[in-house]
This record gives C-alpha cells, structure tokens and sequence, in this order.
C-alpha cells in the first residue's frame, strides 16, 4: 500500500497518542496530522491532502456532523471516519448520509479495529478512485473518437451512447437513448436484421462486423458495421450489451466502384480472347489450311516429282497439320465454343475430358442442382475458367494423377471444389507469396471469386494434396426454381 497522510481530529491527548500509536504499529511509514478542533483542520486541508480524516464527533467549537457539512460545502471528496465515545444511532446515520465511510464507538477494541478500517477505507476509495479514472479515461475516448459506441439493455434498448452518433446518423444522444436498435433500420431489411440480432444476444454470443442499412434523420441510407459483446451479472444472465458501430458507406461505395472495375476488366479480356480466338480460327487457321491443302493437291496431283521432293512437301504438309491442331485448341481455349453450343455442364464435360485425354490425368467431373439455376452468361464463363484454372493449376504444380471436380447447386449458392492427390503445399506461406507471385493461378481464381462476391478456401499440406472450395452466392433465381425450392 502506498504511503499514507492521515489527520485526526480529536481533542484529548491520550486518545490520540494511543490511536497513533495503533495506527503507526500496522502503517509505519504514515504521516499522522493531530488537530484538537476541527475549524484549524479545514483551513489547512489544502496545504495536508489527507488520505483519509479520523474526526472525533464531539469536539470543542465544530462538531463532527457540522464538520461533514463543511467538507460537503467546500467540495472537500476525502474519507472520513466518525468515532464517538458513546453509540448513538442517529449520529451514526446523520454521519452516513453526510458521505462518512465508516462509524466507531471508543469500545475495549477500538484502537485494535482502528488500524483494519482504515485500511478497508483506503482501499475502497482507492479503488472507488481507480475507477473514476477508468470512467473518465473511456468517456474521453468515447466521446472524441469518430466511431459510435454504445450500450443497449438486454431487450434492444440503448441506455448510453456518444455524441458522436449525431454527426453519423443525424440523432442526438438524447433522441438514441431509449429507443430500440432496430428502429433505425432500414424498412428493406429491418426484420431480417433484427431477427439475427436477436438470434445472437438470445445465445449470448458476440455481435461480429454486422453490417447493416440504418436510415439518417434526413433519410440517406448509411451502411454500419457493428460489432458488440455481452455483459452478464453473477448469474450469467445477459444484462447489456456494449459496443461500437461504423460508418462504412464510403468504404463500400469504394468497394463497388473496385468490383465494378474488376468486373470491366474480366469482361474486357474476354472480349479480347473473343477477337483473338476469331482472328486464330478465321484467319490464321483458314490460311494454314489452305496452304496444307495445296501441299496435299501437289503431292497427289504431280506423280513426276522426284523423291525428295516429295518427302520435303509431306513435311510441310504435317508441319502445317500440327500448327493447325495447335491454334485450333488455342483458339477454343480462348473461346470454349461448346460453351456457347451447349451449355455450362456439357462444355466443362468436353473440356475435363479432353484434359484427361491431352494431359494423362484423370479428371472425375460431376454436377448437380444446377438446373434449379438460370446462369448469366458471365457467371457460366466465370465457373469455366475457374475449372479451367484450377486444373492447369494440378497439371503444373501437384504432381497429381488424378482430379476431382465438382460444380453443386445448392440454393442460394453455386458450390465449386476441385481436389487433387497430389504433392500439396503451405497454405498461409503460399497466401503471403501471392503479393510478389508472378504466376496468376490462384490469385486470378480469387479475383474473380472475390468480384461474384464468393468466398474461396484452400486446404493443403505438403503431400496430402489440396482441395479448393469454392462458394458463390447466386444473384438471379429462376422462376421455376424458386417454386421447386419453396415447395421443397
């Protein structure tokens, strides 16, 4: 315990000498101040700053009640403790309404109770003190940061709030305080967002990064982000729940704008593949294949060339061959024509088992529930060349024989995996790699799973292969598959 400065008021020497004694027995390092009346006292209170003020109840002049009420005027905040050499009831409550911490009576254990409650007292205050300055600390905090901290009781009621709720959402503290969470919800959402919240609280678990539409005073929309926890009494019954919200609109609007950029440049190089694949097959291609033909027309059209002759242009004639095999799958690699002809599932059929064909690996591919869902023809060229990726991702890299792939649909969501047996790898060092990774494998996976708004998992350890699971929430349901799923 930290040094202590004590006064003691009382007017007869031998009381006084003992409870020093007493008091200097248990606290030796204490500075014990001795005044005999107490209007001597309140005059060098400054000078002193006591820790804690013993005063006698009857003294000459001041007595101790009148002493209390002359703290109290003088916004004097000091423990005090009342003695007295005889028990009065209603002195003891006189003392204690006044702010007295504690009442002795000069009984045969006085000056060996003495020294105990003055140490209860300290600690009290000190920790009473401890607090304050906890409280005042977190109300500077809150009260000058930019973000809206909160409390509401166990039924959605806020019961504290900063003042900086009125430059987010254009209501004061006051007009905040009383009112339900929800009733500044947006009405588009309002039901189902309240419902999770109180899903949440009925669990008592934490509210983490909720977002959510509330509705400023002046009606603009204004996306929050909000994360709180529970407070439970001794019993382990919720009694508030404290938190923090934030304004994220410009965040969002930002986010958008970048998906939105995303969403251009993916369209535009599939655009470009489009015109490249065009050019490949109309052109390049047709202009190969009429040079092959006329090789052929004078191989079999000229019987008198000579041997050599004849060798040279079956050369050309299969040099050209092979080129045109080459731009022909550079050109549907570019612009998967099944795709277009028949569909998402039967394209990645083909493609899987041409790749198990070309590659000598063998690729399971299997579907399901996808016919509950109408794709745009963005998201079927998307799920193409995440398939498409992900596979040429095994071929170069997990020294594997066999794939597996699988496209689900399984309302709301498309579910893509794709797994290999192969030589796997570090997760979480591949992921910090990715920054400086020149190879676009999964990181073009992840932009394009990030810009359908999806979330990509990798699970993988060195030699226990690796398996990359894929969800996408659908945007735009069918017709009939919103009657199978409700009848479902």
């Amino acid at each position: 315990m930290e040094p202590l400065t004590l006064v003691i008021i009382e007017d007869e020497e031998a009381h006084f000498s003992l409870m020093k004694r007493a008091i200097a027995k248990e606290f030796p390092n204490a500075s014990v101040y001795h005044f005999q009346e107490a209007n001597t006292c309140l005059e060098l209170l400054d000078n002193i700053i006591p820790t804690v003020i013993i005063t006698d109840y009857l003294l000459p002049g001041m007595n101790g009640i009148e002493f209390l009420e002359a703290l109290i005027q003088k916004n004097k905040d000091i423990p005090v403790i009342m003695i007295t050499g005889q028990g009065d009831e209603n002195v003891a409550v006189r003392a204690m309404k006044l702010g007295a911490v504690d009442y002795l009576v000069k009984s045969g254990d006085f000056f060996t109770l003495l020294p105990t409650v003055v140490e209860k007292v300290v600690r009290k205050n000190r920790l009473e003190q401890s607090l304050l300055k906890s409280e005042k600390r977190f109300q500077d905090m809150a009260e000058n940061t930019s973000d809206w901290i909160w409390e509401m009781g166990a039924q959605g009621k806020y019961i504290y709030s900063n003042p900086v709720v009125e430059d987010i959402i254009g209501y004061s503290r006051d007009e905040v305080i009383g009112r339900y969470f929800y009733d500044f919800f947006c009405s588009e959402n309002k039901e189902t967002c309240k419902g999770r919240i109180f899903e949440l609280m009925a669990k008592l678990n934490p509210i983490e990064s909720f977002d959510n539409i509330v509705l400023r005073k002046d009606g603009v929309e204004v996306i929050m982000e909000t994360s709180g926890i529970p407070c439970l009494d001794k019993r382990g019954n919720i009694f508030c729940y404290r938190g923090i919200s934030r304004d994220i609109s410009e965040r969002k609007r930002n986010e958008s704008r970048i998906q939105q950029l995303s969403q251009q440049l993916l369209k535009a190089q599939e655009t470009e593949r489009q015109m490249i694949s065009c050019e490949l097959h109309d052109r390049v291609a047709q202009d190969l294949s009429a040079s092959k033909i006329e090789c052929d027309m004078l191989l079999k059209n000229h019987t008198v060339l000579d041997a050599p002759v004849k060798a040279k242009l079956l050369e050309i004639s299969n040099r050209l061959q092979g080129n045109i095999n080459v731009i022909r799958d550079l050109s549907y690699d570019l612009q998967p024509p099944a795709l277009a002809e028949m569909g998402l599932l039967k394209a990645l059929e083909i493609y899987c088992e041409e790749f198990s064909s070309q590659f000598g690996r063998n690729v399971d591919f299997q579907s399901a529930g996808l016919n509950l869902f109408k794709l745009d023809a963005d998201t079927e060229i998307h799920l193409y060349r995440l398939v498409q990726e992900g596979l040429n991702n095994i071929r170069k890299h997990a020294d594997s024989e066999k794939a597996v792939v699988r496209l689900l649909g399984v309302f709301p969501n498309i579910i893509l995996r794709i797994e290999d047996t192969g030589k796997g790898f570090d997760v979480k060092a591949r992921e910090l790699a990715l920054g400086d990774e020149k190879r676009m494998g999964l990181r073009s996976m992840k932009e394009r799973v990030n810009m359908l708004g999806g979330q990509m998992t990798i699970q993988s350890n060195p030699m226990q292969g690796t398996k990359i699971y894929i969800k996408i929430p659908f945007q735009e349901q069918n017709r009939e598959a919103e009657k199978t799923h409700i009848n479902h």
